[in-house]
């Protein structure tokens, strides 16, 4: 084909010609109203009206995609036997390009091209249409550091679900013709380019979702930040077999400074199943963004605005690749393992294990325990504490940090965080009695007393610290029962007045005894009482009252109520 244009295309004056294929030759031309560099897209091939068809439709697709991250187009029609498409004109490389200059791009940069992308994806995704041609030649950077998506050709969405063949071989004359430049993409795949294609897409691209493009960016990000493809770009069935597989060598194989976080980025996204790759590009740009909030997003445009205009291999600005924030992570970094360490360092104080380790040469530990009559309430509310003092014969002092709380053994934090028990003694479920513990606390060698403080009982005992562990056996209070006193009063419900001649009954010996009559001393805590208040014309009331170990005074007042 002569390199002669014509001098007008419609109302655009021809400035040039920037490519030109088998079927297609693009134009640089001049918007008449905007005064601004436009591409004109020709259609040269006849008599294939699918093709003529789908070229058709992709201008109709992209005059639907309004974004700046999508190379807009500005017009579509027909002159003579032949058919237009008028488009923004990408004064700069595509990415592939970029990558064939600088052999591999840095992450950073390769992040901020993925964001871009992703923000196209999204919107185009948004209404229904997948690109199914994802891959670095269709990725266009501008000399002011844009990234924005090309060719739509074998585009499909909702309302329809496929291309077919004869809109890809158009690829052939337009696939980068948004670019100055004379590279053009060389596949002619029917459904897009084998390299970038997830497995769905080889059996029926027809069919394919948005998870394709999904797949399609994760290799080119792969390509990016190594400066080759995962892949094999031959069509063979061996190559099938290993993009099936999903088989690749790990980017940082090839590179040790890819971040292990990209590679889990990649790696997720081209997995051979789609249902196991990342459901939307949604998650994809979370991911994008979370790794460039580190860094100065700005200058990164600015370094990759200058790697397109160098025209040669470029050497980026190390400062514009270092995170903004690594002073300020690395001081958080250093500031939660101290915290994380001091955390791990108090538990293992807590549960005695630097003691009971380190410190054993001079600490003996020391276990309390303490066996009460089992409460009749599932918790028991009557505090208990031990207190521990230094018998130096005189002031007797506290030590520092030894008080304890008496807990139910086998039920404290402490013991469900150590590995160990200093002992292990089996209780019938039944038992009358319970054995509380305390924490161990570990004391240097000499003479100490002991305070162990149960509600109204108080108990004292001295012991002495030596080399070998020291337990403490508390049974002052095993089998304790206290002597009950009863007060009682009745009132006339309606009235509100004590009932003088009332009577209060208990079941003594499965009888009903008055209550002045039943012996005092027969009157215990640590069992059921059941006593019945009556009065001549009024209905009796009964009650049923539970009386722990420890409680000695019982007041019953009861209200009762006239008989009709």
């Amino acid at each position: 084909m002569s390199d002669e244009f014509p001098p007008m295309i419609g109302k655009y004056k021809v400035q040039g010609i920037i490519a030109k294929g088998g079927m297609g030759v693009v134009y640089k031309a001049i918007h008449p109203s905007l005064k601004r560099y436009v591409v004109i897209k020709k259609m040269t091939a006849r008599g294939h009206a699918g093709d003529a068809g789908r070229f058709k439709r992709e201008a109709q697709l992209l005059l639907d995609l309004q974004s700046p991250y999508i190379v807009h187009l500005f017009d579509y029609f027909t002159e003579g036997s032949y058919r237009y498409m008028v488009e923004e004109l990408v004064d700069g490389i595509a990415v592939d390009s970029l990558i064939k200059r600088q052999k591999a791009l840095p992450v950073p940069i390769a992040m901020l091209i993925m964001q871009d992308a992703c923000y196209a994806l999204k919107y185009a995704h948004s209404k229904g249409i997948v690109h199914r041609d994802i891959k670095p030649g269709n990725i266009l950077l501008s000399r002011r550091g844009e990234i924005k998506l090309a060719d739509f050709g074998i585009a499909s969405d909702h309302a329809e679900g496929g291309a077919g063949a004869g809109a890809a071989s158009l690829k052939n004359a337009v696939s980068e013709s948004t670019v100055t430049t004379g590279d053009l993409t060389q596949s002619g795949v029917a459904l897009g380019t084998p390299a970038y294609m997830p497995p769905e897409q080889f059996e029926d691209s027809a069919r394919v979702d948005h998870r394709a493009d999904i797949y399609a960016l994760g290799i080119m990000l792969y390509e990016m930040v190594t400066g080759t493809k995962p892949y094999p770009g031959t069509l063979s069935m061996e190559t099938l077999k290993v993009i099936r597989k999903g088989k690749y060598i790990s980017p940082r194989k090839l590179d040790k400074s890819v971040p292990k976080d990209v590679c889990h980025l990649i790696h997720k996204m081209t997995r051979p199943k789609a249902k196991r790759r990342y459901q939307s590009i949604d998650a994809v740009l979370r991911q994008v963004k979370k790794y460039l909030k580190h860094y100065d997003t700005h200058e990164l445009r600015v370094q990759l605005a200058k790697s397109v205009v160098a025209g040669k291999l470029y050497e980026f600005s190390p400062e514009a690749l270092v995170q903004k924030d690594k002073v300020r992570r690395i001081i958080r970094r250093v500031v939660l393992g101290v915290a994380a360490a001091a955390a791990v360092f108090a538990g293992l104080w807590y549960c005695g294990l630097v003691h009971k380790i380190a410190l054993k040469k001079w600490y003996t530990e020391v276990n309390v325990e303490l066996q009460m009559p089992r409460s009749l309430y599932e918790n028991m509310d009557l505090p208990a504490r031990a207190f521990f003092f230094e018998n130096d014969g005189n002031d007797i002092p506290e030590v520092e940090g030894t008080r304890r709380i008496f807990g139910e053994r086998g039920k404290g934090l402490y013991e469900k965080l150590i590995f160990w028990s200093p002992r292990v003694v089996a209780e019938r479920p039944a038992s009358r009695n319970i054995t509380y513990s305390v924490r161990p606390v570990y004391l240097k060698k000499g003479d100490y007393r002991i305070k162990i403080v149960v509600g109204p009982y108080v108990w004292w005992k001295s012991f002495t610290c030596s080399d070998e562990t020291c337990v403490l056996d508390c049974d002052f209070l095993k089998n304790a029962k206290r002597n009950l006193s009863i007060k009682t009063i009745a009132y006339d419900r309606s009235l509100g007045t004590v009932i003088e001649e009332s009577q209060f009954k208990i079941l003594y010996k499965n009888k009903w005894q008055p209550l002045e009559e039943v012996p005092v001393e027969t009157l215990e805590s640590g069992t059921v009482w059941k006593i019945r208040a009556e009065a001549e014309g009024y209905k009796s009331e009964e009650f049923s009252l539970l009386i722990d170990w420890y409680q000695d005074a019982l007041m019953i007042s009861s209200e009762l109520e006239k008989e009709e």
